[in-house]
């Protein structure tokens, strides 16, 4: 009886041991990266526009802009090796166009700014300032020059 006793006490000491790990053996999830919420999933677009006094909003809306509705359809699919690409979505601007294009992407000073080459997007090319990266959103502003006027092109993406 004393063996079975011994046994029962060792058991119950070895289940308390294993069942009272401290917390902080456990590794906490990885925070995301800029580069995590740029690729999670494609991006398709919820609004753009100029501001035309540069506070940050829209003033003047895409379709008011001039932007073709058939533009403002394209998915943009970013991928870890700073590669991308552009889907035409289900209405193209011009038929002999290709159906998705690549292009080439990098963060630039401390992951403020995205660098677009590739000639897929002639008003965002070059760098142009994030003001939002989220699991859910992503918000370009660029500063341009509209009819002599300084303004800032806004869009606005979501998943």
């Amino acid at each position: 009886m004393k063996i079975f006793s011994t046994s029962v006490r060792l058991l119950a000491l070895t289940v308390a041991f294993l069942s009272c790990q401290k917390e902080s053996d456990q590794t906490p999830p990885a925070t995301p990266t800029k580069t995590d919420y740029l690729t999670s999933s494609a991006w398709v677009h919820e609004s753009s526009g100029v501001d035309v006094d540069k506070n940050g909003t829209i003033d003047i809306p895409s379709a008011t802009a001039g932007i073709a509705s058939c533009r403002l359809d394209n998915v943009l699919t970013f991928k870890k090796d700073k590669t991308a690409t552009a889907d035409e979505g289900g209405s193209k601007c011009d038929a002999a166009d290709p159906q998705t294009s690549t292009f080439n992407w990098a963060f630039a000073d401390n992951e403020t700014n995205l660098v677009i080459s590739g000639n897929v997007f002639s008003a965002l090319n070059g760098k142009t300032a994030i003001k939002t990266l989220t699991a859910t959103n992503f918000t370009l502003t660029k500063d341009t020059v509209i009819m002599a006027q300084n303004v800032s092109l806004i869009v606005n993406l979501k998943h």
